[in-house]
């Protein structure tokens, strides 16, 4: 039975490799947000670059929009709700913080870093996959378990907390090449019985335009075109 470093160490090779992880100087990603008993779905975008620059975007129908940002200096966030608008500043420890918590990307290839325990519990299911059921604890003592495919090495789930039926469990889906990358399309957070999806119709590393992360800058989530430069694979 390989142990939780050497499965970890086949994940981050299956998605591509230390090298290109580090490499990523710019992502952009937007997609649907599908919310349970809504008919209309809600959208996101983010792009997020070297410097602690980042934008993150998100619209829910009838009820409003979410941003929050930095460009390297300030962070920022503009809540539109039912026509009013409010303008706040952030840290960039906050910022950084939300970040983390928006971008399921990095959440999936930051492991390594975030991990002080990586230890295998043993051959397991999920979801009808056959996975290496992996238990980390994670620098601020946080424990979570996660599925790894013992086929393909990539992840299929984590499962936040010790193992209860109303614990939060995140699911990754659809996992395809993107540029030097291998990145999931479809991710979906069940809580207590309730999933929300978030579906990803665009992800580009290209790089993008400084006026992105302005905290002036107003943008839907069509989003800020990025810079042009010879192009890659994409969703």
């Amino acid at each position: 039975m390989p142990t939780g470093p050497v499965i970890l160490n086949r994940f981050i090779r299956a998605v591509g490799g230390e090298t290109a992880i580090r490499d990523i100087e710019a992502m952009h990603a937007r997609g649907q947000i599908i919310m349970p008993g809504e008919s209309e779905a809600g959208s996101f975008a983010w792009w997020v670059a070297d410097g602690d620059r980042c934008r993150f975007e998100m619209t829910f129908p009838n009820l409003g929009t979410s941003q929050f940002g930095s460009d390297g200096t300030t962070g920022w966030e503009v809540l539109e709700i039912e026509g009013h608008t409010t303008t706040s500043t952030l840290s960039l420890e906050q910022v950084g913080s939300r970040r983390r918590q928006a971008n399921w990307f990095e959440l999936a290839l930051t492991l390594p870093q975030r991990a002080s325990t990586f230890k295998n519990i043993g051959p397991a299911e999920f979801d009808g996959h056959h996975v290496w059921e992996v238990k980390m604890v994670d620098v601020e003592d946080r424990i979570h378990h996660l599925f790894f495919d013992r086929t393909t090495h990539l992840l299929h789930g984590v499962r936040m907390g010790d193992v209860d039926a109303a614990d939060i469990t995140i699911r990754f889906k659809q996992w395809k090449p993107i540029g030097p990358l291998k990145l999931f399309r479809v991710v979906s957070i069940n809580h207590a019985g309730v999933r929300l999806q978030m579906s990803f119709d665009h992800i580009s590393l290209e790089p993008l335009r400084p006026d992105v992360f302005a905290p002036s800058a107003k943008t839907s989530t069509s989003g800020p075109e990025t810079t042009k430069k010879p192009a890659k694979p994409d969703a």
